[in-house]
């Protein structure tokens, strides 16, 4: 294993045990790392968990940088997936800079980069995310909306989807007497 990758992996560690300066400092490394390796999907996979630590550490000017940066990798080496990630991370740090328009508009793109590349689990993270933004701002249908739409665009036939469909409904059959 490359010492990019060691370093990664003890970031992501020191993260989920929320030790996050320790994470970010690690992850910092990680990325010199790649750059010495000449490994360029890693060191934006690399950026991308950093800027989630930078946004955790409050500092969202940061992150929002380290996620640009990240997200112009995985554009220059057509890396779908890393590009929806990052615009949904991007999403959350508009978040907490109470960009909420820009927010909004990162999120749907997100979700809309996911389910384009076949992702649609992935995709309902963005919409769920999206559903929350709208619930905070007291947008209740936006949430329902949002959260529709992420059901929606799930795979026809699967198991969750019909199950979550039919938690959508319940509110409706209860208010229409049972339709």
């Amino acid at each position: 294993m490359s010492e990019a990758s060691q370093l990664h992996n003890s970031g992501v560690a020191a993260f989920r045990s929320q030790r996050f300066d320790e994470a970010a400092q690690l992850l910092a490394q990680a990325h010199a790392a790649a750059e010495t390796e000449k490994n360029p999907a890693k060191a934006a996979e690399i950026l991308n968990d950093l800027g989630v630590i930078q946004r955790e550490l409050g500092q969202l000017e940061m992150a929002e940088s380290t996620l640009d940066q990240a997200f112009q990798i995985f554009v220059e080496l057509g890396d779908s997936k890393g590009q929806a990630q990052a615009t949904g991370n991007l999403a959350n740090v508009f978040e907490g800079q109470e960009r909420y328009q820009e927010a909004v508009d990162a999120y749907k793109q997100s979700a809309e980069m996911f389910e384009a590349s076949g992702e649609s689990d992935l995709a309902m993270y963005s919409w769920q995310a999206l559903s929350r933004l709208h619930l905070q701002q007291k947008n209740w249908l936006g949430a329902i909306a949002s959260y529709e739409e992420g059901v929606e665009q799930m795979p026809e036939g699967s198991v969750k989807k019909g199950l979550l469909q039919r938690i959508i409904q319940l509110p409706g059959k209860w208010l229409g007497g049972g339709q």
